[in-house]
């Protein structure tokens, strides 16, 4: 193949002797280079975040391949084949390295030039080889033939060979070497590796909280105290029946838009985290307080006081409990006289970009209590009591009367009145009628149960149980597809009543099924191990927001293994750790600030606005989505559905940010929680204190995530 001029591209590497790559991040340079077979155009945010009409700043990747050996290769060089994990591998797990490259829709994947015949582990201190295979006179093969969606995309678009080092378990600093090709960066097989994941996914929550002012030297990214001012409000969270049917925004907007007309109560509340890029709390983030509560009890040796960088780190609690409890103060804050608790703090809209969270000046407004948001609380904020008694003091009282208030509350009616404008002039009023539900949630009214009847023996908890028993069976075979995994995780180690055995029995069963499906998609699937549905399987488009991620899935693998002990399950949830730091089609881990090379930009307002070039750490955004987002297909493929579906499916890592929410934004309780409460499980005992934090970069540009990775 003939070379080409190149426009001053920002970034030169080798993939192997024959294969060179140049990305830039200039757009009319890109154009210059899309004559090149090996073109690549990737969208790695907007050019302006604060602009009303964004327009898509792409990462340009063009590759060359020669008949000869370029000048200048370095058979030392990493190589950016090589796909490991970049925190590093447990000693007693599985330890897989992946090689694979897509190289544009024209060269396809990338294949070596010979047969590879033998490659090395080498101690990356001495030099020394610790491990050497050789794969015999075909070569290293693939490890299986890529998978297609039914739609005939390829998934990962390439050739992917696998590594297996599993053998070594001595602790220390390796790479990979394969002859005429190069090795891999530098990683490690460390009892640390997991419990440095859980400092970061932890630290992500820190800076997601509300209501406190987030400063050294628990972070660089520091921020003033923020939305402590809340009004007692009249709009029921997300429960309930609407007629005519009508999005809850509707009722939230214009119930608090009526406000300025209406006396309401001032509450100051401090507590609970922004839900994602914008700083609502919801009734969704109790989650986050059972999965680190849950965690905490199957694995209490893991977890102490000292442990993580926040400013309660000295109070004799561990950490992981002080950050579940901050999910709860708030609501026992604003809980009503009469015992009943609002789990949703909401505003009209979504903030604006430039909206810093500590100026913010809309107004938000706590719901109002229903049955099913108190009894919520109850569960959860019982759990937390039987985790430390300094808890059970504080919250035993008030989850009792939160208990009392669901259970003795009738179900009400309320009528909103919705004024919108019709066509931007005329204002209308639509009546709508809330309605709420007569039968209280079964999930909930179990945990809450449960626990309230360990901490106090008033058998009144379990006499709601017996009463409510056919109903309670029902919900559960209807909708325990629904329950988060680790949901019953705590109360199962703790100790369930005998009565409630069909119960429990039922989610145990449900639960080690589903995680026996995910061993098995792990082995069989795909070629990169990740525990996705198969694609012959209808609800593979279903990965997407955050289903998507492998550490929220891998919840039901460390829940089976804690009632099993059966070691498949604790190995398949390191290998989507695995995954998740690295071992992945990009080979950038998933989180922010974690690992060499991770998401640099993505949907977060705070980071817009604070003046600091590097994004928040420890944020997990969505990342991939079975489909491609239109936005996408329109800003940087010209509308062109027909070339845009040509990308596959794992490297369709598109961020446009506020354009592709599906990709680009994440929520603390979907994508950074659960991947603390797995990588707290997966972690060895230790004393040892959290490392201070690494300055943030100047630019964007300096991090090895910006650009698109092979």
């Amino acid at each position: 193949m003939n070379g080409f001029i190149m426009l001053a591209a920002m970034m030169l590497t080798f993939l192997d002797p024959y294969t060179s790559v140049y990305q830039t991040d200039d757009d009319q340079e890109g154009k210059a280079l899309a004559t090149e077979a090996g073109y690549w155009p990737v969208p790695n945010g907007l050019k302006d975040p604060l602009s009303k009409k964004p327009s898509a700043r792409i990462i340009h990747t063009c590759f060359r391949i020669s008949d000869k050996p370029m000048k200048g290769y370095d058979e030392n060089r990493e190589s950016r084949l090589f796909k490991v994990n970049q925190v590093g591998y447990l000693p007693d797990a599985p330890k897989f390295a992946y090689m694979g490259a897509w190289l544009g829709p024209n060269f396809g994947a990338w294949k070596p030039k010979s047969p590879i015949t033998s490659w090395d582990l080498v101690d990356a201190t001495s030099g020394q080889v610790i491990l050497h295979k050789d794969t015999g006179a075909l070569g290293l093969m693939p490890r299986m033939q890529d998978s297609f969606s039914k739609e005939g995309v390829p998934f990962t678009g390439e050739n992917t060979y696998e590594l297996d080092f599993s053998e070594v378990t001595r602790e220390g600093e390796y790479y990979l070497r394969v002859p005429g090709i190069g090795r891999s960066q530098v990683f490690r097989i460390d009892r640390g590796a997991a419990e440095e994941a859980f400092r970061v996914h932890c630290g992500g929550l820190y800076q997601k909280r509300c209501g406190i002012a987030k400063t050294e030297p628990y972070t660089h990214w520091t921020a003033g105290k923020c939305h402590t001012n809340v009004l007692r409000g009249t709009f029921a969270s997300d429960e309930g029946k609407l007629e005519p049917k009508t999005k809850w925004f509707e009722i939230i907007r214009s119930d608090l838009a009526g406000m300025a007309t209406r006396r309401h109560e001032k509450l100051h509340l401090e507590g609970g985290w922004h839900d994602a890029a914008d700083y609502d709390r919801r009734p969704m983030h109790l989650n986050i307080v059972n999965d680190l509560c849950a965690v905490y009890i199957l694995k209490k040796e893991n977890f102490r006081d000292g442990q993580l960088s926040i400013p309660e780190n000295a109070n004799g609690i561990a950490d992981i409990l002080d950050e579940a409890e901050w999910g709860l103060r708030e609501l026992l804050a604003g809980q009503q006289p009469d015992g009943g608790v609002g789990t949703w703090i909401e505003t009209t809209s979504h903030p604006v970009p430039g909206n810093i969270a500590e100026k913010d000046q809309m107004q938000y407004v706590l719901a109002k209590a229903t049955r099913k948001s108190s009894l919520m609380y109850a569960a959860h904020a019982a759990l937390l009591a039987r985790c430390n008694d300094t808890f059970k003091e504080k919250y035993l009282a008030s989850a009792i009367r939160a208990w009392d208030f669901a259970i003795r509350t009738k179900p009400r009616t309320q009528i909103y009145e919705i004024k919108y404008k019709k066509h931007k002039v005329l204002t209308e009023t639509k009546i709508v009628r809330w309605t709420e539900g007569n039968d209280l949630p079964a999930e909930y009214l179990v945990k809450a149960a449960v626990n309230l009847h360990a901490l106090t023996g008033d058998d009144k908890y379990l006499a709601e149980l017996r009463k409510l028993k056919d109903n309670i069976a029902k919900d559960q075979k209807k909708n325990a597809w629904r329950w988060i995994p680790l949901l019953f995780s705590a109360e199962m180690e703790l100790g369930t009543p005998a009565e409630m055995e069909y119960f429990f029995a039922n989610w145990r069963k449900r639960t080690i099924n589903l995680a026996n499906d995910i061993c098995r998609q792990l082995d069989n699937s795909y070629a990169y191990r990740i525990p996705w549905w198969s694609p012959q399987k209808g609800v593979v488009n279903a990965m997407s927001w955050g289903q998507s991620l492998p550490l929220r899935r891998a919840q039901f693998l460390i829940a089976a293994h804690n009632w099993t002990k059966d070691s498949k399950y604790l190995k398949a949830a390191s290998l989507a750790n695995d995954f998740h730091n690295g071992c992945n089609p990009q080979g950038t881990t998933l989180t922010s600030g974690l690992g060499k090379v991770y998401p640099v930009a993505f949907l977060d307002l705070p980071s817009y606005v604070d003046d600091i070039a590097e994004y928040v750490p420890g944020i997990t955004p969505y990342r991939w989505t079975y489909g491609m987002a239109q936005k996408v297909v329109e800003m940087v493929f010209g509308g062109d559905k027909a070339r845009a579906n040509q990308w596959p499916i794992w490297r369709r890592w598109c961020n446009l940010e506020n354009q592709t929410v599906e990709a680009s934004e994440y929520t603390v309780w979907e994508t950074i929680a659960p991947a603390a409460s797995v990588t707290g499980y997966l972690m060895c005992p230790s004393n040892s204190k959290p490392p201070q934090q690494k300055a943030p970069a100047k630019s964007l540009t300096e991090l090895p995530g910006y650009w698109v990775l092979p």
